[in-house]
């Protein structure tokens, strides 16, 4: 049976290992299993758990109802209060914003957390005013094709700078069809990343956030993703930056034995 959390029918992994616990959040476009290459450097010290995302692998559709990162931020809030908090936060790219946020706003929730490129644009715009202007003002491939309903050429467009690397003419038509259609996704989690949910930068809470914090992005990342995690670091009291060489986007997947031993010698 399909366990529920934050009112969601939710697929679950584990991974046996301890003493400590690692929870885990994909990226858009993502599932749990993608974290397996990352996770077989941890479960030495920690039990590992990662979650489908609504919409994605495994777990239930999202009904459209609310915000999504609200949708997100209540499963990962479930799933904490199945173990004894604190636990150990690693999010990658919009899994990552959701991470933060549940650090932030709950700290007694959260012993350490890892945010691998997290896509909170906020925290650059609100850095760099001018590279606001800059950025939302840019020729994007991606909201024109939001805005003539083509998801097909929107999933094409967004996993060019944000995907593993894989040509679009490589991916079987199952593929195509399932990134197609979560781009409707994609689309929700516009308002988070350029917003400022529970006043996180407003309220300071990301300037008071109390977890050790480990920020990672891929050397070869769009510019953007170097400047919200540099914004971040500025902001965060306890924390430190990891570049990794030749690495894009997608850098817990396709460089997983880096980013594994890394993350495991933070959480120890």
């Amino acid at each position: 049976m399909t366990p529920v959390y934050g009112g969601h029918a939710t697929a679950v992994r584990d991974w046996p290992g301890g003493p400590g616990r690692a929870l885990l959040i994909h990226c858009s476009l993502a599932h749990s299993g993608a974290w397996k290459g990352m996770v077989s450097h941890l479960t030495a010290s920690h039990e590992c758990r990662a979650f489908d995302m609504p919409g994605h692998g495994r777990s239930a559709a999202w009904d459209g109802q609310g915000v999504y990162q609200d949708a997100v931020c209540a499963q990962i809030r479930g799933m904490i209060a199945d173990w004894e908090a604190p636990v150990d936060l690693i999010g990658h790219s919009f899994g990552a914003t959701a991470a933060l946020r549940v650090a932030a706003v709950s700290p007694e929730l959260v012993r350490r957390l890892v945010l691998v490129e997290p896509v909170f644009f906020t925290a650059a715009y609100n850095e760099d005013p001018e590279f606001r202007v800059r950025y939302l003002s840019r020729d994007n491939p991606v909201n024109a094709a939001f805005e003539a309903g083509d998801f097909e050429a929107a999933a094409r467009a967004f996993l060019k700078d944000w995907g593993g690397g894989q040509p679009w003419e490589a991916m079987s038509n199952e593929q195509q069809t399932a990134f197609a259609e979560q781009m409707k996704l994609v689309q929700a989690v516009f308002v988070t990343n350029n917003g400022d949910p529970d006043g996180l930068l407003a309220k300071g809470l990301v300037a008071r956030l109390a977890a050790p914090s480990l920020l990672i992005d891929g050397a070869e990342s769009p510019e953007a993703s170097h400047r919200i995690v540099m914004a971040l670091h500025r902001l965060i009291p306890e924390s430190r930056v990891e570049t990794i060489a030749g690495a894009g986007h997608m850098v817990p997947i396709t460089h997983a034995d880096v980013v594994g031993p890394m993350v495991s010698e933070f959480l120890a």
